[in-house]
């Protein structure tokens, strides 16, 4: 829903991200970018579009323009939102119709930035027609495949101005001041408990919601253990919740608590999305499985290879029983805070933040 009521800044940045009711990482990356800005420059006018269908945390100090669906098939709301707006920097996640780049045209639209994180949405980056109408191409990638391909050097050359970056993870503005969300659960520690989340929680794996997996997973490790547990079932999620003595779940929090939240954990299970890097930025150890991407296997894979996290079936009794085994093996989790370090995993933000003031400054 659009907030008029939050008044026009000096300058007007438009993030359109995918977003939906299977996915959020697309949407939570804008919003982590829009929330850095907002610290950086109070007076600036951030808006963010989203689909309707899409039940996402929507801090205030930014302006929500509802789409009927995700960006990618609502080219009519995008063109309305760009008519009202105007704005002066628009940055696409994921989703980049040639259509919409000519709407950015002819709203005079001077800085045009895209966010890739997968190899399909890179795929589209680079695009013959749409690389041309960009300006930056921020590759969110590991660290060690942070290259381009022959193909893509090519490419690129048709496009002087184009600048290419590579990114590790954004991490959100630090939310550590506010309250703490176990206040009712007084059994339960500030720090020490293992993290279970999903990332928006409203994909599936062969069939399966991927909230009740995750679910599933933490009672079946809580029962077997006793450790604390702390289950983020996601945003998007439908489970029933129930929090019982030392095993708290809830159903969201706002992404700079989350950050919060896995910096006081003692190890995090998490999707196979967005959150794989941002675990791995701010030094825990990992569990990783898919969580309903395509590229996912593959990728976390590749990461177990270099031994930078562990990963498994999604399934419930594996993934309960692999997080026992770590939770109880120190040496293990020191072996991938070093081999995670050694990889060079970092926050991104300041990069981003840097980038899009030289943009809007015409440098």
């Amino acid at each position: 829903m659009n907030t008029p009521d939050t008044p026009k800044g000096d300058k007007t940045v438009l993030f359109i991200p995918v977003s939906g009711p299977q996915g959020a990482g697309e949407y939570y990356r804008a919003l982590t970018i829009a929330q850095a800005c907002r610290a950086r420059h109070p007076d600036w006018d951030l808006n963010i579009c989203v689909s309707g269908d899409a039940e996402v945390e929507r801090p205030d100090g930014i302006r929500y323009h509802r789409l009927e669906a995700s960006p990618t098939r609502d080219t009519g709301g995008v063109a309305r939102i760009l008519r009202e707006l105007r704005p002066d920097l628009v940055i696409f996640d994921s989703t980049l119709r040639q259509r919409q780049l000519k709407l950015c045209r002819q709203a005079r639209v001077d800085r045009v930035v895209y966010i890739s994180s997968r190899p399909s949405s890179r795929r589209r980056g680079f695009g013959l027609r749409k690389l041309r109408a960009l300006d930056e191409h921020w590759l969110i990638t590991a660290p060690g495949d942070a290259r381009l391909t022959g193909r893509e050097r090519l490419l690129a050359r048709l496009n002087p101005r184009l600048r290419i970056r590579f990114l590790s993870t954004l991490l959100n503005p630090d939310a550590s001041d506010e309250a703490s969300p176990f206040a009712e659960q007084p059994d339960l520690p500030e720090r020490g408990y293992v993290l279970f989340v999903s990332g928006g929680g409203g994909g599936s794996v062969d069939g399966e919601p991927i909230d009740r997996i995750f679910q599933q997973a933490a009672r079946r490790f809580h029962a077997m253990t006793g450790h604390p547990t702390v289950l983020i079932a996601g945003p998007l999620s439908t489970v029933s919740l129930e929090s019982v003595q030392g095993r708290v779940e809830m159903r969201s929090v706002a992404p700079g608590r989350l950050a919060a939240m896995i910096d006081q954990a003692t190890l995090v299970v998490s999707g196979g999305g967005s959150l794989v890097q941002q675990v791995l930025v701010q030094g825990r150890p990992l569990i990783a499985v898919p969580a309903g991407g395509r590229d996912q296997p593959e990728r976390l894979a590749e990461l177990a290879g270099q031994r930078t996290l562990e990963t498994c079936e999604t399934r419930p009794e594996t993934i309960a029983e692999r997080t026992a085994a770590l939770v109880g093996d120190p040496v293990r989790q020191d072996a991938l805070l070093a081999a995670a370090r050694r990889k060079g995993f970092r926050d991104s933000t300041p990069e981003v933040i840097a980038a899009i003031d030289a943009l809007l400054n015409g440098n």
